[in-house]
């Protein structure tokens, strides 16, 4: 029979094993994280500090479905990717299902569609008309581990400049600092408001792609927790809880915000 001494290191040598991944106890205890990033107006902080937006209020809804009480951490967009394809139980929202993610990870329910467009400063005097005459500016600000980064890396641009956050990219704009910054309509109105500029500052010079945005899960995740989500989310879907919030977002950014968007059953469309 073991001594007491010699079956507690067993003990806790198992524990260890669990904790660092070496053994069968990982999945079953990781801890659900739910991570976003700040993107107004689908995730952003108020005057108080608080975390909220129209996809966080999809996703709290979702939460109290199945009453989940985990709290929402804010990650820069790289480190966000790079949890979720590190570890199980890792819920993402705010990030767009394109081809290259299809595989990567489980898609729970989408949340908005949105445009992506390059802005310059509307004094610049060669607006941009094509991806080609884009690939001659000599800067374009993107997010580091974005997807438009990805997608303008994909087709060849050698000049982009990679920040934190679309409030950064924004400022390098203003200054002169960048030619063109790669961003979408919402954000737009959001983050020049919050800087005090006016949206006629900037030109919307090109459309250039388009994508739905997500609450995805991890790969790794085990198949009945996937299920359990995706179940509460079609709940919600079919009930009307998520039209619903859509509907309340649309006519608060409206009238908050001066932001249109067009309502498509439970997505908001910018």
């Amino acid at each position: 029979m073991l001594n007491a001494g010699f079956a507690r290191i067993i003990k806790s040598l198992s524990l260890l094993l669990c904790w660092c991944g070496t053994g069968p106890g990982l999945v079953a205890a990781q801890e659900l994280q739910i991570i976003t990033v700040i993107e107004p107006p689908s995730s952003y902080l108020d005057s108080h500090g608080q975390l909220t937006g129209y996809a966080t209020e999809q996703v709290r809804a979702l939460q109290r479905q199945l009453q989940d009480r985990t709290q929402i951490q804010l990650m820069p967009e790289s480190r966000a990717l790079l949890t979720a394809n590190r570890q199980p139980r890792v819920l993402l929202y705010g990030f767009s299902r394109t081809m290259e993610r299809e595989s990567n990870y489980h898609w729970i329910m989408p949340l908005a569609r949105k445009s992506w467009v390059l802005y310059q400063r509307s004094t610049d005097p060669n607006p941009i008309r094509s991806l080609d005459e884009a690939r001659a500016l000599s800067s374009i600000g993107v997010v580091r581990g974005d997807i438009r980064e990805a997608w303008l890396l994909a087709q060849g641009f050698t000049n982009l400049h990679a920040s934190a956050s679309h409030a950064q990219n924004l400022a390098r704009l203003h200054s002169g600092r960048l030619d063109a910054i790669a961003f979408e309509p919402q954000g737009m109105q959001y983050l020049t408001r919050e800087a005090g500029h006016s949206l006629s500052t900037y030109r919307p010079s090109l459309q250039f792609h388009s994508s739905e945005v997500w609450l995805l899960m991890s790969r790794q995740t085990p198949a009945a927790e996937v299920a359990r989500w995706q179940q509460a989310a079609e709940q919600l879907q079919q009930n009307g809880t998520l039209a619903a919030i859509a509907s309340q977002w649309q006519l608060r950014l409206l009238h908050n915000e001066q932001i249109q968007c067009r309502l498509e059953g439970q997505l908001l469309t910018f």
